[in-house]
């Protein structure tokens, strides 16, 4: 397990942003001290990091990115992701009704 500093370094998130993604459901840690409240995250982890940073990088807001994740799989859920962030167009997608925005 790695401490909250360590994970962070390691995948390039600030403490703030590891946080943040806990409280709205895109990262949370592997588990969570119940005395402290010190957060510990695992090195199977890291992947899903560098998923939302690469998808973050493509412009991709985090109601957005939250969506994707579920359905990252999904060749085709992407390619059309990928599509509609490309025509630039704030366009329903799915049963979520998600909007995608540019940041």
């Amino acid at each position: 397990m790695l401490r909250i500093g360590d994970f962070s370094k390691l995948s390039r998130i600030s403490i703030r942003m590891l946080r943040h993604y806990d409280e709205i459901g895109i990262l949370h840690p592997e588990c969570v001290d119940d005395f402290t409240g010190y957060r510990y995250y695992s090195e199977s982890q890291l992947p899903l990091a560098g998923k939302i940073q690469a998808l973050k990088s493509l412009g991709f807001g985090l109601s957005m990115i939250k969506e994707i994740l579920g359905k990252y799989e999904d060749v085709q859920e992407m390619e059309r992701f990928l599509i509609l962030k490309r025509k630039g167009k704030p366009e329903r997608y799915g049963r979520s009704c998600s909007f995608l925005t540019v940041h």
